[in-house]
């Protein structure tokens, strides 16, 4: 996807937004401006904002993403309503300037604390992070019957993208030949008892904030339901690519499993999915990847060769 003007906002013009947008809210008030995730060129900028009397964090989003950024006041704001403390409270939204204002946090993500926990720590760690998910999911949870055509027919697009030269997935003939054997569990999973909720969608590490009373997520906006084990999976993976990509999955997943519970899903319908968000992660590896990338690949590719639930199966 080419990226316009509009698409971009440097942080010079995101403090200058900030500073409009604050001022409109406490008149008089100077704050002081920090970025929290500095980028010369982003589609938003993350800012913590101080003053004698308040502490806050704003986000700042380029034109080009006006409904991105409604959509995560509007998600945030519905989420922290039904659930407080589950993400940062919103305090207000400047839709001409495209500033959204949240109660700052005192915390580390999970991602920048993970290289110095212990690994009975970690493991902790994700045990609380599937105790989140589960609240978040819960807001919307429901039973639905599971419907596979989509994903495969989504994994068969993959598969046409790297003979077509639109992207390069690694050990291709490999991947292929999981994308076949997901096509021959259709007639198993087809309509079979699974269950629905609205996702986070965007699941890692560093959208989990180690508050001192708990995690606390970060960067809502998606209100589209699917499989909750999606966010799971991608949880998952991406602990285990910053931990060891080549360890024994089932004890990550157990220390998420036992903060999540039972998901009302069978066995089988469970497996396909693990495997196809795994196999989703595989194919999104870029052509020249990161340190990062090459150990999100490795881990997606374990998951992605189970043939066992990494999570506990229930009744729909």
């Amino acid at each position: 996807m080419i990226r316009t003007d509009a698409d971009m906002l440097d942080l010079a013009a995101a403090r200058q937004f900030a500073r409009r947008a604050l001022a409109r809210q406490w008149p008089g008030e100077a704050f002081g401006l920090g970025s929290l995730k500095p980028d010369p060129g982003a589609a938003a900028h993350v800012l913590c904002a101080a003053s004698p009397d308040r502490l806050l964090v704003v986000k700042v989003y380029a034109s080009g993403a006006s409904e991105k950024a409604q959509a995560q006041f509007a998600r945030q704001q519905s989420v922290t309503t039904a659930l407080p403390g589950i993400g940062p409270e919103v305090l207000f939204f400047d839709e001409a300037l495209r500033v959204l204002g949240m109660r700052y946090i005192d915390g580390p993500t999970l991602a920048a604390l993970w290289p110095r926990l212990a690994p009975a720590a970690r493991l902790m760690r994700l045990e609380q992070a599937g105790r989140w998910l589960s609240r978040f999911h819960g807001l919307s949870m429901a039973a639905h019957p599971f419907r596979p055509r989509g994903p495969l027919d989504w994994l068969a697009k993959l598969v046409e993208s790297h003979r077509s030269g639109l992207r390069e997935i690694p050990e291709f003939p490999i991947f292929e030949r999981h994308v076949a054997e997901l096509e021959s569990f259709f007639p198993l999973v087809r309509g079979r008892p699974s269950q629905r909720a609205v996702l986070h969608r965007d699941m890692h590490l560093s959208n989990l904030l180690a508050a001192p009373g708990g995690l606390v997520g970060l960067d809502f906006e998606n209100t589209r339901a699917d499989e909750p084990l999606r966010d799971l999976v991608w949880l998952l993976i991406d602990a285990m690519a910053r931990s060891d990509p080549e360890q024994y999955a089932h004890i990550p997943g157990a220390a998420l499993a036992r903060g999540y519970g039972a998901l009302m899903a069978e066995s089988a319908v469970m497996i396909f999915i693990q495997r196809m968000v795994a196999l989703g992660i595989w194919a999104a590896t870029p052509a020249r990847p990161s340190q990062h990338h090459v150990a999100r690949f490795v881990a997606a590719r374990q998951v992605a060769e189970l043939r066992v639930p990494l999570f506990v199966a229930g009744r729909a």
